[in-house]
Parts: structure tokens; C-alpha cells; sequence
């Protein structure tokens, strides 16, 4: 089976996946952000939050491509990151399944 092709059902996997991908790293992000305004002690602090903002959004806006003949290196980007765990892939082909790893492993490298 090639990877280019997605089945209706790999499609609804592959949605949940992502979706579930942005929400945990949205998460994280918050959670930083709590972390530095708890830290804030100027008002230097403030505008170096915003900045992060600024280039967290960016980070996210751009790697979070849901294009299907994008998915494969999207979900290995996250996979590697932390932020999609191989059970969200469950369901998806075995060749798609093992693109995402091996992508993933190449960024290890």
C-alpha cells in the first residue's frame, strides 16, 4: 500500500490524530506562557512573552499542514516532538505507520 492514498477511515484517524497533536502541544505552550508570567518581574519580562507568542504561534502555524501529501512528515515531526504518540495512529496503514517512524527516527540523526 503507498502512502499517498488515504482511505475514509485512515482520513477520520488521521484528523483525530492531528487535532489530538495540536491540542497537547496548544497545551504546552500554555503551560509555558504560565511559567514565564509567573516569572515576570519587568516590564522587559512582558514583551519578552510576547515575543514568544509571536514565534511559538509561527512554530505551530507552519508545522501543522494538513495537506495528505503532507501528513506523513507532519506526523513524523510531531511523533519525534512528542506531541503524537503512535497509538494515535492506530488504525492506519502498516506502511503509513512505519513512514511516520522512520521519518522520525531520521530527525534523531
Amino acid at each position: 500500500m503507498s502512502t499517498d492514498h488515504w482511505s475514509a477511515t485512515e482520513k477520520k484517524i488521521a484528523r483525530r490524530a492531528f487535532d489530538a497533536a495540536h491540542e497537547r502541544e496548544t497545551a504546552a505552550v500554555m503551560e509555558e506562557l504560565r511559567r514565564k508570567v509567573a516569572g515576570m518581574k519587568s516590564a522587559k519580562d512582558l514583551w519578552e512573552i510576547e515575543n514568544f507568542l509571536y514565534n511559538r504561534r509561527d512554530e505551530v502555524d507552519e508545522k501543522y499542514d494538513y495537506r495528505y501529501s503532507q501528513l506523513i512528515y507532519v506526523f513524523s515531526i510531531l511523533h519525534y516532538q512528542g506531541f503524537l504518540a503512535e497509538a494515535d495512529l492506530a488504525g492506519l496503514s502498516p506502511d503509513k505507520i512505519e513512514a511516520v517512524k522512520h521519518m522520525g527516527d531520521c530527525f534523531r540523526r
